[in-house]
């Protein structure tokens, strides 16, 4: 389901919270973000709390979700990878801009 609010961290347009997809309002005609956001929705779905806590503390775990949900989003055209690249490094998962590139090809 997906929900548009405004109790968004700053810094972000949307994200999942499986069941839930939450959206700013501005942002709900971007195909690609929700796309974006439906890749972590279908990683949550088949095991919720894991998914959410690995999430959290494992910067591994969280890349890997990222690289996959910005690449979707590559894919649909929402982003360019550099965009990607320079989005990924406001995650704080100690890792270069060269690193975010290669990792996004």
């Amino acid at each position: 389901m997906i929900v548009d609010t405004n109790l968004i961290p700053k810094g972000f347009s949307a994200f999942s919270l499986w069941p839930f997809i939450f959206v700013r309002p501005e942002q709900r005609s971007d195909i690609a973000l929700i796309e974006h956001e439906l890749v972590h929705y279908q990683e949550q779905a088949w095991i919720t709390p894991l998914w959410v806590g690995l999430y959290l503390v494992s910067r591994k775990f969280r890349l890997a979700a990222e690289v996959r949900a910005y690449t979707r989003q590559i894919q649909l055209g929402g982003l360019t990878r550099e965009q990607a690249a320079h989005a990924l490094l406001s995650y704080r998962l100690g890792i270069t801009y060269g690193q975010a590139m290669q990792d996004l090809a």
